[in-house]
This record gives structure tokens, sequence and C-alpha cells, in this order.
């Protein structure tokens, strides 16, 4: 199934333009030049080749197909990055039959049908469509986020289910039911349904599978929490998923930014409004979570831009506080200072202005936490204090000088403290959090020759790597013999054997550098130059290590004594030198 499908896929959607509905290209050449989406770079290394329906970067070795970059870019799997190309394709997907054979697919199904089973009970439920209609959402949005209800009933959905096909022990597997440790009722089940008499919020990955749900309770008195969520399962990790991403992810490119807000009813309501770059988090693990497939970064992917819109109340303020991993992803971070104990979703309903007014008043996060302390009218020990505490550990995590020196300035100004004190003070703070942090080896204490080392083999490495991308790469050299033994006499036939082990994916990735490095007009004239060029750097290189080895080996040898090992090693050394100096003078004369 999968594989016919990712062939027609590929036969239908180009890679330059999946990869350009996420970041910027900018033509170079025949292939396309952008910054890599998923590491920091300033100079672009990133390059998409439409020949070869692939992309790669030079800086961190990302590579792969269409299926690769979104899978890396939205943080799914193959069936979820599928998913999402098989939608913009037109290309209609079996489930069922790709279920067969995966179980993981299997609790995908469980999901859905969970899904469409609270989506019947809202409809079913005058008492759930009441209170949906008095927090003011329509039915529009109600069908649109597919909004359910679980009833007050203790196994509803686990009978559901199980009529379905699915086993108990799969439907505990993704939080739909627990197991209690007595046997309950008189039909002696200990299997019942986690959400009862709650309105229900499905949680989709960014592909729109859902993997966990929300229950909002009807009743805070009689029936806490207000919000209960899925526990963590095989689907569903809290820190990377965030509500409505499948939604906003294309809105929060277009604007520039993304509104995260706590609450699924708030974000509900803001995409109500038109706010359809919004998303919640899944409670505050997010914050914490900086991994390569955390939240944070995939929004870092879509924009560098987020406003923070979480509830007045005290939980709402901590987590804000709590934003820093933000800050030292190089994110700008605004706030939507919400006060006197409501939510967006209230604010909106009863008065949009309001709420656009507020966006519109967005600060920036030093303000915002400026501002707080002066509302909270500190005494002048106390503001030293605070500052350290709540403004010191943002500032220091902002990753560019200029803005943290903007930043410093303005507590100072806002403050009116002296700017030359408060550098002082944070200086000495940052300096602390050093030596708290500091692990391992001191700076300045590893071996310099061993880094050196290292970086000769680096630099070895990519010689040869632009040597055999121009091998493979420029069709007069293909199988040109001539140039193979040339490459041979320099590296050795054990090395040259290596080479030509390579897979068909690494000579791909070589060809694909050579073309970026050397795109000359004349290519045949070019690349001939560029390969005697390299192999004489390659020589060089190798010469270099050479000399390394023989200065150790004299060191060596003049410890134990041997007169004659020494000689012979400095002679090789005089050699090596006198091919180096002529390897120069020949790159000169190419």
């Amino acid at each position: 199934m999968a594989t016919s499908h990712v062939e027609e896929i590929k036969e239908r959607l180009k890679v330059e333009d999946v990869v350009a509905s996420y970041i910027k290209l900018d033509k170079s050449g025949a292939n396309f030049k952008a910054r890599c989406p998923f590491h920091n770079e300033k100079t672009p290394s990133f390059y998409v080749s439409p020949d070869r329906g692939s992309f790669y970067c030079f800086g961190c070795q990302a590579k792969g197909d269409i299926f690769t970059f979104v899978e890396k870019f939205e943080g799914l799997d193959f069936m979820g990055a599928l998913k999402v190309l098989a939608e913009r394709a037109g290309v209609q997907l079996d489930r069922r039959a790709a279920q067969k054979d995966n179980r993981k697919e299997a609790l995908y199904q469980i999901m859905e049908d969970a899904a469409v089973f609270y989506e019947a009970e809202l409809a079913a439920s005058e008492t759930a469509k009441t209170y949906i209609a008095g927090r003011g959402l329509t039915d529009k949005t109600v069908a649109d986020f597919r909004v359910g209800f679980a009833a007050d009933e203790w196994r509803s959905l686990r009978n559901h289910l199980k009529g379905k096909g699915h086993s108990d022990a799969d439907v505990e597997a993704v939080g739909l039911v627990k197991k209690s440790e007595k046997a309950g009722g008189s039909s002696n089940d200990p299997y019942y349904d986690t959400f009862r008499n709650r309105i229900i919020f499905p949680i989709a990955d960014s592909s729109g599978r859902v993997v966990a749900f929300t229950g909002r309770t009807l009743d805070e008195a009689s029936n806490p929490p207000k919000y209960l969520n899925s526990p963590e399962t095989v689907l569903f990790t809290k820190s990377k998923v965030l509500f409505a991403l499948d939604r906003a992810k294309m809105d929060v490119r277009k604007r520039g930014y993304a509104i995260i807000v706590e609450g699924q009813m708030d974000a509900v309501m803001l995409h109500q409004a038109g706010y359809t770059n919004t998303v919640a988090a899944s409670g505050t693990a997010f914050v914490d979570d900086v991994s390569d497939d955390s939240a944070f970064n995939l929004l870092t992917r879509l924009s560098d831009n987020i406003v923070v819109a979480f509830d007045s109340d005290s939980a709402g303020q901590k987590a804000v506080r709590r934003i820093v991993p933000a800050i030292s992803l190089g994110m700008n971070v605004k706030i939507v200072d919400v006060k006197g104990g409501k939510d967006p979703a209230d604010i909106v309903k009863s008065d949009p202005a309001a709420w656009h007014a507020l966006l519109e008043g967005k600060k920036d996060f030093v303000d915002y936490l400026v501002d707080t302390l002066v509302d909270a009218k500190a005494s002048p020990a106390e503001v030293s204090r605070l500052v350290r505490q709540d403004i010191f550990p943002y500032l220091a995590a902002i990753p560019q000088e200029t803005p943290r020196y903007q930043a410093v300035r303005r507590v100072a100004d806002r403050l009116a403290i002296s700017e030359d004190a408060l550098w002082k003070d944070f200086g000495a703070y940052v300096a602390a959090q050093k030596t708290a942090d500091r692990t391992g080896i001191p700076a300045g204490q590893s071996g310099g020759s061993a880094q050196a080392g290292k970086k000769g083999i680096a630099r070895l490495e990519a010689i040869e790597r632009k040597a055999l991308g121009l091998l493979h790469s420029k069709s007069h050299l293909k199988g040109d013999a001539v140039r193979k033994s040339e490459l041979a006499a320099v590296v050795g036939e054990k090395r040259m054997l290596e080479f030509e082990a390579l897979s068909p994916e690494s000579i791909a990735e070589l060809t694909l550098e050579a073309e970026i490095t050397f795109p000359a007009d004349d290519e045949k004239r070019s690349s001939e130059r560029e390969y005697k060029i390299l192999l004489l750097y390659l020589e060089e290189e190798m010469l270099r290590k050479s000399l390394e080895d023989m200065m150790g080996a004299i060191h060596r040898h003049e410890k134990g004594k041997d007169e004659t090992a020494t000689r012979q090693a400095m002679e090789g050394i005089q050699k090596a030198t006198e091919r180096m100096q002529e390897i120069k003078k020949q790159i000169t004369l190419v």
C-alpha cells in the first residue's frame, strides 16, 4: 500500500514546491538554497535538488526526499508524513490496509473511532449542546474542531470500542480507559472510561491524526479538574504536541507569528474569531522541552515570533515566566497582558474589540516582566532581588548581543537604575551561573594538538568529498580510468576501494555538493582544473598528516635511542616538506 502511494505522490509533487511551502527558497543554478530549518545558521547551507527530488544540508547533514522533509519539519512519523502529502497530492490512502501489519496504526484507528463516538454523543446530548452554545461556539466551529461529549457513564466508550473489535489492552494503551485494582459493578468488569461528563476536544498531531483528548468539565465543583488530559502514550507526548497546530501551521507562517494559549477552548474561540494562527499548549510541560522534535522547535521552523496569551490566574502567569527556553532558541517573545481573572476565550466572546486591543498592545517579554515588577510596588531592596530572580535569567538567555544590550538599557530606564550598576550585577550573575553549570575539563586544559588533528582530518575528508563529487558529477569524468588512477595514486588502493563501495545515496550527496560548489559556465574546463587542484590539495593534506606522524615517531625513537630510525624519520620529513613546496607551486600554475 504505502510503496505504491509513495511513488504516486512523488510523481505529483515537486520537492521544491513542498519545501517552499514551509521555508523561503532562493534559486541557485539548477538548485535552490535556503537557511536550514533544522539548525541555526546565518549563511545558507541547505540545498534542494529538483533533478534528484531531494534536499541536503551541508551544515547538519540533514537529507532526504519530500517524506523525510515533512517528517523532520513537522515532527511526524512516516505514516503521518504520508497522510500530509497524500492530502496535498490528492491521493486517497487505504488506512485499513496499513493497520493489518502496524499496531501503531491500529492505535491511531482507536483514537479516530473514539473521536467519531464522542461527536455522536454530543449531537445526542441537549445538556452538552446547551453548554457549548453558552460558551459561544458555532455549529461550524464544533464540526471543524470535532468537538464531542463524554456522557456521565462508566463504560459507554469502552463498550463501543470493544464492539468495533478493539481490545481492552489497546484502548488502555492510548489512555481512553483505566483499569481498576478492584472489579467494579455487577459485571465484575475492571475497565472504565477515562473521560466522563466532559466536553471533549480531540488533540491531533500536525498531520491531523488524533493522538489524545482533553475533557473540559461541565461542572468544576462536582467534577474537577477543569481540564483533564489524556496521559502520555506511544502516540502522545505533551511537550511535542500543540493543540490546533494541524490547522494553524500554514497561517503561522503566513502571518509571521503564532499565538500560544493555555486551554483548548481559548484556541477554538480565537480560531472562530479569525485568529487562525493560534495553538494551545497541552499543559506547561512544553516550555521545558527544546529537543529537536519539541513543540518549541517546530514553531521556530514556522516563525521566530510567538505571542503568549496565558490565563491571568497564578498558574498561567507562572507558565509565562517559564518561557526562557524559547528565548534561548532565538525566538522573539511577546506577551498579551491578560488581567482581571479572565482568559482569552471569555474576552474574545464578550468583547472582540477588547481582545484585538490586547493583542495589538502585546509587550516584549522584558517589558512585561518589568511592568509586573513596577505594579508590585516593591521596595528598592526587593526590586534588586526580583530583578536578579525574574529578569536576569531572561537576559542571560538572549543569544544575540545587540538585543541583550537593548533589553538591559530598557530595564535600567524603566526601573530608574544605574545602567552601569545593572551591567555589573548582571555580569556577576552570568559568571555565577557559568561556575554553577561548569562540568568536565575547564576551558584551556584540553589538548590543543588533538583538536588540531581533528580539524586536519575534517579538512582531509572535505577535500576527498569534493574530488569524489567531481568524479561522479561531470559526465566527461564518469568512468574515466585515468582520473580514477590519479585519485588512487594519491589516496592509495585501500582508500579507493572504500570509495568504490559507497552507496548510491552517498554518491548522490557528493554529486550535489560538487555541482553546488563548482557551478562553472564552461563545465569541462572548470571541472578539469578543479579536479587537478583538489588532488594537489588532497596530497598536501595527506603529507601534512604524515608529517605529524613522523614528528611523533622522532620523539619516540629519540627516547628509545634508536638512531637509525630517527635518521630515517628525519629524511622522510625532509622529502615530505620538499614535496609540499612543489605542490604549492603547482597549484599556482594550474
